[in-house]
């Protein structure tokens, strides 16, 4: 069963699949990347308000939290790091 990593934004809550592992990529204080092991033609693209590398380290550690539980847990929240936020996610094609 897939697995997902619930990211509250300032859009609501939107979920990432895990598939077999996603890497986080800090950008800067206000963009986050997050490339899926699956696929390397896309990735999503995380706005970000203050964030710092706390935010990756959070991601992260849900993506660890996700592979350690069960099948029945399909969807793990994200703890946001106290100060940063996410504004929104997009997925991005590599052209």
């Amino acid at each position: 069963m897939e697995k997902y990593l619930q990211i509250l934004t300032g859009e609501g809550l939107h979920n990432v699949p895990v598939g077999d592992g996603l890497f986080v990529e800090q950008t800067g204080a206000l963009a986050l990347r997050l490339y899926s092991a699956n696929t390397f033609s896309h990735h999503y693209l995380l706005t970000t308000v203050g964030g710092t590398v706390a935010l990756a380290d959070a991601l992260e550690a849900a993506c660890i939290r996700a592979a350690a539980t069960n099948w029945q847990n399909a969807v793990v929240p994200v703890s946001l790091p106290t100060g940063e936020t996410v504004a929104s996610i997009r997925m991005t094609v590599y052209s």
